[in-house]
């Protein structure tokens, strides 16, 4: 028997591996990486041993070995055995033929590290914190954890306040924690001396005149059993007793993934992307958590952006006010707008705004979208359908905050929208009006136009759905993915499949663009970008899943697909049924997710997860034709059933 202790890495996926003889097998851990942190008590393991007819056991668990070598395992993670160090000890062998590895993890600490004092806190709660900007009043949590039984105070000055403790973590260690207003630890710890400060500038430069950034320091007290140990905590803070300024959205340049054309916004500092806000967008900044700036959208509703997508500006004027607007065919200016040279019939409404203000489209029904625009008083006296627009009805309704939102109906099946503020005769509509003249009105001759393009569906030949529909095919992860237990390479799978699902599509008459049909890297919204480019009338990602620590694959493994925005639901729901009825796996339905290239609007958009590439089922079944066919058909089979159904609606043939 050989044994091997330590790492050797192959490739560039670091492979673990270990041989003793011809005939031995071998030992390969894709999953977890080596010295890798793993917080769940129970995960999978994966990888391979070469041998089909190797006996293998895990922590002297017995683990299945698939027909082709590759195993996957889910058990309880090993306890550690020194520090934060836990081992998986693997034994394989054939005949008289054993190898065994060490496998080296790491877990959540259980305890205080060996030498430490009864006083230890994670150092990780230490420090130096992120710079924050916030309001009088404003709480702000503080998160710890120490041993089990520690007294925990935060001191600033003569300010102590007791840290309690919350909940248990794992062995003897407890998470603690309090909620603050930030404002008042500032000050307790400046009068006591024990802040720098900076005054109308500093690394953010906010260009407001006499706003204090203040690097306070202040301690943890920890105590137990006749031990004190004073711990130190700094945070660069502004307490804002207005807001800091406004800045305007502008999409950083992104070398690796390219531009979306909009700025994402989240609730919360590192939360899901719920809004999409045009290029040029304009708010006032109420708040700031390391990099990422609060805007205020309008009164009681706030969200955060990456301060890269900003650059400082004027100051705001006030609530913003609309004009009159107006629907029209877009098809005779289609050249001033990017990706829309391709397509005819685009309807697009103008607004006339005084300020670019944070606003957001959301696909409502069928025939259906709204448009809200924050901090926003509407004055539209007119709205014209236009003609040939397909419009049925538009209302208007002035909200608290202020907000004004509008909601439109259609004759036909919303297909995709854009949203951008442009330059352009601010009076919209353009015959006499009833309302007070626009000089009147704050920023009247600023010529800002809010443009919103609304794409009706192609039309459809009822007997041959699929006949010229241009349909982009994105075979997912060109150049970084997962791997499954033998190695076989996400991207590859992906695009194995898209190339045969381009095949059949151009084989029943469709107009099929292939996104990629390399392994070379391409960015996410180069992606979208060139399905745009190309005209293309649906986006469908191709994908193979993989789960996070903690759950068990033998429960979770099969097949689900993806959606964001509302008129992508049924064409995501279709090529689920399509791939589940082609393929037979474990149907884990369609899910709402919060996935780059299915955020992209101007097209149904959905992101399908046929496989598991951890499953080792799963992973051979993918290296064959027959499968990669059957996936592929699945798709087609929805896409297929989904344009036949839109055929079906009134209002279609319109264009």
């Amino acid at each position: 028997m050989v044994t091997c202790l330590g790492v050797v890495f192959m490739g560039s996926v670091g492979d673990l591996w270990c041989q003793s003889v011809a005939k031995a097998p071998a030992i390969i851990v894709r999953y977890p990486v080596p010295s890798q942190l793993v917080s769940s008590d129970s995960n999978f393991l994966f990888g391979s041993v070469g041998n089909p007819k190797a006996k293998l056991q895990v922590n002297g668990i017995p683990v299945h070995v698939h027909q082709d070598g590759a195993f996957l395992a889910w058990m309880s993670v090993p306890e550690t055995v020194h520090g934060d160090t836990a081992v998986y000890h693997f034994r394989a062998s054939v005949g008289s033929d054993t190898v065994a590895l060490d496998h080296v993890i790491r877990r959540p600490l259980v305890s205080r590290p060996l030498g430490s004092e009864p006083t230890w806190v994670d150092p990780r709660g230490l420090g130096e914190r992120p710079e924050r900007w916030t309001r009088p009043g404003e709480m702000v949590s503080f998160r710890f954890v120490a041993e089990r039984g520690v007294m925990l105070q935060l001191i600033a000055g003569d300010l102590r306040i007791s840290v309690p403790p919350l909940r248990h973590l794992r062995g003897t260690l407890d998470q603690y924690g309090v909620e603050i207003d930030l404002s008042l630890l500032r000050d307790a710890a400046c009068e006591a001396g024990h802040c720098s400060r900076t005054v109308g500038s500093w690394p953010s430069s906010a260009p407001v005149s006499g706003l204090q950034l203040d690097t306070v320091k202040f301690e943890l007290l920890a105590s137990t059993m006749g031990y004190e140990r004073h711990h130190v905590l700094k945070i660069p803070i502004a307490v804002l007793r207005k807001d800091a300024g406004t800045v305007k959205l502008i999409e950083a340049h992104d070398p690796t993934n390219g531009q979306s054309g909009v700025i994402l916004a989240r609730p919360s500092p590192f939360g899901p992307n719920r809004w999409r806000f045009p290029n040029g967008t304009t708010a006032r900044v109420t708040g700031r958590f390391s990099d990422r700036f609060r805007i205020e959208l309008t009164n009681g509703l706030e969200a955060w952006v990456v301060e890269e997508d900003t650059e400082w500006t004027d100051p705001y004027m006030g609530s913003a006010v609309t004009w009159d607007a107006r629907f029209q065919l877009a098809a005779l200016d289609l050249r001033s707008r990017p990706h829309l040279d391709d397509v005819h019939g685009v309807v697009s409404l103008r607004i006339g705004v005084s300020q670019p203000v944070p606003a957001v489209v959301s696909v409502i029904g069928e025939r259906s979208v709204s448009l809200t625009l924050y901090n926003m008083v509407g004055q539209f006296d007119r709205i014209a359908h236009g003609v040939d627009t397909g419009v049925s009805s538009v209302t208007w309704t002035q909200m608290e905050g202020p907000t004004t939102r509008l909601e439109i109906e259609f004759d036909w099946p919303v297909w995709g929208y854009d949203l951008a503020y442009e330059s352009g005769n601010a009076s919209s509509y353009e015959g006499p009006r009833a309302s007070r003249p626009f000089s009147d009105l704050p920023g009247s001759g600023e010529g800002l136009v809010l443009r919103l393009d609304l794409r009706p569906p192609p039309q459809i030949e009822k007997l041959n759905p699929l006949a010229g529909r241009r349909i982009a095919i994105d075979p997912g992860h060109p150049g970084a993915g997962s791997y499954g237990p033998t190695g076989l390479f996400e991207g590859d799978a992906n695009l194995a499949v898209a190339r045969t699902l381009f095949d059949l599509l151009k084989e029943a008459g469709a107009e099929p663009v292939l996104i990629r049909s390399n392994g070379l890297a391409m960015g996410l919204y180069r992606r979208t970008e060139r399905a745009r480019e190309a005209g293309a009338e649906l986006f469908v990602s191709i994908h193979n899943n993989a789960l996070p620590d903690g759950i068990n694959p033998f429960e979770h493994a099969g097949t689900s697909t993806y959606y964001y925005h509302r008129h992508a639901v049924n064409l995501a729901s279709y090529i689920q049924a399509g791939i589940v009825t082609r393929l037979g796996l474990k149907d884990l339905g369609v899910v709402w997710g919060d996935l780059a290239v299915v955020r992209e609007p101007w097209m149904p958009s959905v992101l399908a997860e046929g496989a598991f590439m951890m499953v080792p089922q799963h992973e051979a079944a993918l290296q064959t034709e027959r499968f990669q066919t059957d996936y592929a058909l699945g798709v087609m089979d929805g896409i297929e059933a989904y344009f036949a159904d839109v055929g079906k609606m009134e209002g279609v043939e319109r264009r």
